[in-house]
Formats: C-alpha cells, sequence, structure tokens
C-alpha cells in the first residue's frame, strides 16, 4: 500500500479593500515562534505595518531570519538597523534574530519574496510578488500563493536555500560597517539617478535634432581615457579604417577569389569595421564572391558622392548576395568617406532616437531602405554632428556604439 501524499492547502492571496498581505502576515506572526523573511526590497514603508507585531513576537522568545537584497538600491539602510536593533532585544528574551544582506558584488539579483512562519498550528508559506513595501503588503497588485497544512514543511528547505547563499557569498551577515557603506553608495546612486530623471525628462520633451543626452553621454565617453573611452576608440577606428580601405582595393583589384580565398579576404575586411553581427553572415556572402567583388568595382568607379546614388548602386549589386544588407552596405560607403557617409544599422537608429530622431526602421535592410532614405539618415547624422562639434561620422559612430553595442546586435536581418 502506497503512502498518502502530504497534504498541503493553498490559495491565492491578494491586496484587496478588506484583506492584503499586511493582514496574512499579522494572523500568522501572531502566534508564530519561527519566522523566515526573504525579500528583494526592504522599505520603511513596509516595515512600519509589521514592526509593531515583530517586537511584540520578539519579545516573547521568536527566533526569526531576514534576508534583505540590495540591488538597484531599493532597500532602506533604516530598516536594516531597525532590524539590528531587535537582534539584541531578541537574545534579551532567549529568541534570535539573524539578519543576511545581498553581496553587492555577487552577480546575481536575489529575488524572492517569501514570508515563512511556524506555530503551534503548523507552518505556513507565502510566496509571490510582495516585496517588504507598503505597495507589496497594501498598495500594489501583487499576487502570492498561500501555501499551509501538515505537508507545508518548508522549514529545512528555506535553511539549505539560505546556508547556500551564504556558503557561495551571494549573502552575508549584515553589519554595521556593511550597512554603513551601503547607505553611502545609495545616496550616490539616488542623487546621480535623480539628476539622470530629470535629464531624460528634459530630452523627451525636447524638439527633434536635440543633443541633451548625447552631449551628456560624450562628455562621459570623453571621461574614459581606456580602451572604450573616446580618444582611444577614434584612433582606433582611424587605424581600421586605413586598413580596410586597402582590403577593399585589394578585393576589387582581385576578380575571381573564390571559397576559401574570398572568404579570408572578407574576413580581414569586416575584422575591421565597427557593426555587430558581421562574422554571423561571411559565409553567407563568401557564396557570392563575383557579385561582391563587381559592386566594389562599381563602386570604385563611381565620381558621384551623392549619399543617395552610391546606396542605391550598391543595394543593385547586392539584391542577390544573401546578408549583403544594409550594415555591410553603410559600412563600405563609411569607409570611402566618413565624412558624408554614416553607418546605418540598429545602434545608429537608436543613436538617432536618443536626439527624437525617428522614422527609421528598427533593424534597415535593403527591403526598407533605398537611396533617398538613406541620403534622409546622412543629412540627419550630419545635423548631429555639427551639434556635437564632431569631427565626422566616424565620431558619431563611436558615440552610437558607446551608448549601445551588444555583440551580434546589429546583424543583418536579410
Amino acid at each position: 500500500m502506497g503512502v498518502a501524499p502530504a497534504q498541503v492547502l493553498a490559495s491565492l492571496l491578494e491586496n484587496g479593500d478588506d484583506e492584503g498581505h499586511t493582514d496574512e502576515i499579522h494572523r500568522h506572526l501572531a502566534h508564530a515562534t519561527h519566522f523566515i523573511c526573504i525579500v528583494a526590497f526592504a522599505k520603511f514603508s513596509g516595515w512600519k505595518l509589521i514592526r509593531k507585531a515583530l517586537a511584540e513576537r520578539t519579545a516573547k522568545g521568536l527566533k526569526a531570519t531576514f534576508v534583505v537584497g540590495l540591488d538597484f538600491y531599493q532597500s532602506e539602510p533604516r530598516v536594516l538597523r531597525a532590524l539590528r536593533r531587535l537582534q539584541s532585544k531578541a537574545a534579551d528574551s532567549g529568541g534570535e534574530i539573524k539578519l543576511y544582506i545581498g553581496q553587492e558584488q555577487s552577480g546575481h539579483t536575489l529575488h524572492p519574496k517569501v514570508y515563512w512562519f511556524k506555530g503551534p498550528s503548523g507552518q505556513t508559506a507565502i510566496v509571490g510578488s510582495a516585496n517588504m513595501t507598503w505597495g507589496g503588503f497594501a498598495g500594489n497588485f501583487e499576487l502570492s500563493a498561500l501555501l499551509s497544512g501538515p505537508g507545508a514543511k518548508l522549514q529545512t528547505w528555506l535553511k539549505r536555500w539560505i546556508d547556500d547563499r551564504i556558503e557561495s557569498e551571494g549573502i552575508v551577515e549584515a553589519t554595521k560597517d556593511l550597512i554603513d557603506g551601503y547607505e553611502e553608495r545609495r545616496n550616490i546612486y539616488l542623487t546621480a539617478l535623480q539628476a539622470a530623471e530629470r535629464r531624460a525628462s528634459r530630452s523627451m520633451a525636447a524638439p527633434s535634432g536635440h543633443t541633451i543626452t548625447l552631449a551628456d553621454l560624450l562628455a562621459e565617453m570623453r571621461a574614459d581615457k581606456g580602451p572604450k573611452g573616446f580618444d582611444q576608440s577614434v584612433e582606433h577606428r582611424r587605424v581600421n579604417r586605413g586598413k580596410a580601405r586597402k582590403q577593399i582595393a585589394a578585393l576589387a583589384r582581385a576578380p575571381g577569389l573564390k571559397g576559401r580565398a574570398f572568404l579570408k579576404a572578407y574576413d580581414g575586411l569586416i575584422r575591421n569595421w565597427h557593426s555587430g553581427g558581421l562574422q554571423r553572415g561571411k559565409t553567407a556572402i563568401a557564396k557570392k564572391p563575383a557579385q561582391f567583388q563587381a559592386a566594389l568595382r562599381a563602386l570604385a568607379a563611381e565620381r558621384s558622392q551623392d549619399p543617395a546614388v552610391l546606396y542605391d548602386l550598391l543595394k543593385q549589386h547586392f539584391e542577390k548576395i544573401p546578408r549583403a544588407g544594409t550594415n555591410v552596405l553603410t559600412e563600405l560607403l563609411h569607409t570611402r568617406d566618413p565624412d558624408r557617409f554614416p553607418v546605418m544599422n540598429r545602434n545608429s537608429v537608436k543613436g538617432m532616437g536618443l536626439a527624437n530622431v525617428t522614422g527609421y526602421p528598427r533593424a534597415p535592410s535593403k527591403a526598407s531602405v533605398d537611396g533617398a532614405r538613406y541620403a534622409q539618415f546622412a543629412e540627419h547624422a550630419e545635423r548631429l554632428r555639427q551639434n556635437l562639434g564632431l569631427t565626422d561620422l566616424s565620431e558619431l559612430d563611436a558615440l552610437f556604439n558607446f551608448a549601445y553595442w551588444k555583440p551580434d546586435e546589429d546583424a543583418d536581418e536579410e
């Protein structure tokens, strides 16, 4: 005969007009001998809703463990200090309060919202979306599972989860020095965030072509003297552009390249460009080496510097070359003359959006962009370049990449 499964009673808990998370927590704290609270955010607005009930149980020997996340600097230091004060009161009454906080440099976000109670009538757990905040306990649209009954034996599991986080240094015991340090960093973060929010509000309300956000990004990029900073990025692009021009000329002069020979030459070219995703399309492009080389020779022979004329010229040659889309096409034009031809890809379209210059396809392609549209894009890019005081469109593209670049983000969707 099989063993009957342990019974667990489950229901859903929300914040309503009559009942909410606060009421349920009070109901179970009133008789709790043990309590575990694991939350991503702990704010005073939530703490004050349960502090009296916690103090009363602490005076009667409550054994409790609190784990509080510090991600995004949402948790308030005064709640952590209040919990530390509760620790000494618990010791006086024969109870125990343990307090752990998220390790700021752990690389993992502490995100659970769990409230577990053990008392004379058994165990109950509230597991869901409610943080220790007024919104979580009362004001927000929250939804949690309420688990109770003789089968709801979660204490061992929760203790093991906490011990694992301690062992991996994802959480650490909260000390005065750690809380003080967190508060100092939080003050800096919140002040900078408020300033950024004010700038963002001005930027969103500004007319098309404004440079509020881009100018801030440019100042940040110029302040970085490392390899990702403005000066080194621009110099790196200048050197690579010279190499790319030589490789384009060599490809154009060497008709008949096929297979590995063409792929090696093309790979050498795109390694000197700065868009993402080009590596993924190189094998497909290498299947049409004659067409690609013909496009390079046609571009070299064309005397016009009109963006619309040159874009349509390359587009005509690229129509039957898979993965040779707008990104590759405009990198070629940009290499030819960074004073006239911007790179057009996802990053640059999003970069334009930072100046409220909109209306371009999110992922530019041969199907969605023709010469006239590219020429308009070039006009907008040149206007931004002038307003930002940049030397050429390569510097503007470096700024766009600084804001948005991710590996493979700019892969052509042809």
